[in-house]
């Protein structure tokens, strides 16, 4: 574990500021019961202004790892949290990763890893989700890795196009669809 405490002192431009941390995102405390474990790290910084950053850290999981001298293998499941607030901005992530590994004579190795995470962020109002799964094959000198990605977002409408500035105002050579326009975009649309 680590506590840290500094001053930025800038020339130009910026205020004094002042920073405490609690271990680092680098090297964030850890504790560990058999195989369960965990740690994190916390960090503030203030300036006569107010809040620059605050940052928060938070993981827990489960770690098992066994070694038959020809062959040994490990698998960890872990979930977390990540807050940063950075002046008006700020984001909240959780995530979610679950990793295997088996090792073979050392001649053959294989790894999998599924890695999912929300985040949240506070100015835009948008939540997007994020999916990513790697599997790397090592056979004597030759490796290959294979890395799978998806994107989705879930919520958020600031700064997102009304239905009515996508498509067109209703000019009455469709009554259908502007039926159907009006009902879901009935706000005028701005000059």
């Amino acid at each position: 574990m680590s506590l840290g405490a500094d001053v930025k002192v800038p020339f130009l431009g910026e205020t004094i500021s002042f920073g405490f941390n609690f271990c680092t995102r680098e090297r964030p405390f850890v504790l560990s019961v058999v195989f369960l474990g965990g740690g994190g790290w916390f960090l503030i910084r203030l300036s006569p202004k107010g809040l620059e950053v605050l940052e928060l850290g938070l993981e827990a999981g489960a770690y098992l790892a066994v070694d038959f001298g020809v062959a040994s293998g490990s698998i960890s499941a872990a979930i977390g949290l990540y807050i940063r607030l950075e002046g008006e901005k700020g984001s909240l992530t959780g995530y979610f990763r679950l990793r295997g590994e088996v090792d073979v004579l050392g001649l053959i190795s294989a790894s999998i890893e599924l890695y999912m995470e929300l985040v949240y962020s506070f100015d835009t109002g948008k939540m997007i989700g994020r999916a990513r799964i790697t599997v790397e094959v090592d056979v004597l000198c030759f490796s290959a890795s294979v890395t799978i990605e998806a994107e989705r977002q879930f919520a958020g409408s600031n700064g997102d196009p009304s239905l009515r500035e996508v498509v067109m105002e209703p000019d009455g050579s469709a009554p259908a669809w502007d039926d159907y326009l009006l009902a879901f975009a009935p706000e005028e649309v701005p000059a």
